[in-house]
């Protein structure tokens, strides 16, 4: 029993440190493009001033999310597998929870911002950040996805 628990233990820190790796970089994110995000609610239209290691460093923080995911999904399963409903409905919240910040920036983004740019908008720039856009909304995806496979992981076998 004891050799089992032991056997277990590297798995569950695997898991554990891949899925905080994901929460970290979504929270480093999304603190980072705050700023960004009300800037473009408050100047629809606008473009905002290209900063280059901004989006080196948005890019990396989602490069090294991504990596985290897909190694966990393909290489880690997840160690939890007990019955907890309270913890269950807890990280089915938070996968919910963590999807809203990509939602309201692509609602921004898509409806609010692009109609309103104006015509001498740089147009290389919109594309670079328009594939960071769509490498974030991947992300934070994932993570939602990541999220509520270990709170259906913790439902266990009741089907309620």
């Amino acid at each position: 029993m004891k050799a089992n628990s032991e056997n277990a233990r590297p798995g569950v820190a695997a898991y554990t440190s891949l899925l905080a790796v994901q929460i970290a970089g979504a929270l480093v994110f999304i603190w980072r493009e705050l700023p960004a995000f009300n800037q473009l609610l408050r100047n629809p239209g606008q473009q905002l001033p290209y900063i280059p290691y901004d989006d080196l460093t948005t890019a990396g923080i989602l490069l090294v999310m991504q990596i985290a995911y897909w190694y966990r999904l393909r290489r880690v399963p997840i160690p939890f597998q007990a019955s907890n409903p309270v913890l269950s409905h807890v990280f089915l919240f938070l996968g919910r929870l963590s999807f809203i910040f990509g939602g309201a920036l692509f609602a921004v983004v898509f409806f609010r911002h692009l109609p309103a740019l104006e015509d001498d908008a740089d147009v290389l720039l919109m594309t670079g950040r328009g594939v960071l856009l769509g490498g974030a909304l991947f992300a934070l995806f994932c993570l939602t996805l990541e999220l509520e496979r270990l709170g259906h992981a913790l439902e266990g076998d009741d089907p309620k």
